[in-house]
């Protein structure tokens, strides 16, 4: 999946997810909230994939299966 295509299904995943996708960015943000490659951005107010340099908000909710959506291949969903 080209990834400006991945990235906008994230954010309208996030705007309206399903009960699926909801279940899936809880068990992804868990992970991440534990990951050394989590960051605060200060500037935008949010946490951002230090290796993507991704909102985390909206990437947890990648269509992308979980090894192939986070950089660091700690999803497994």
């Amino acid at each position: 999946m080209l990834k400006i295509v991945e990235i906008a299904k994230a954010w309208i995943a996030a705007a309206n997810p399903t009960s699926e996708q909801k279940e899936i960015a809880e068990h992804r943000i868990s992970i991440c909230n534990e990951c050394p490659h989590k960051t605060y951005v200060k500037a935008l107010n949010t946490f951002t994939c230090g290796l993507c340099g991704c909102p985390l908000q909206k990437k947890i909710f990648s269509p992308n299966p979980g090894q192939k959506a986070c950089p660091d291949k700690r999803w497994e969903k």
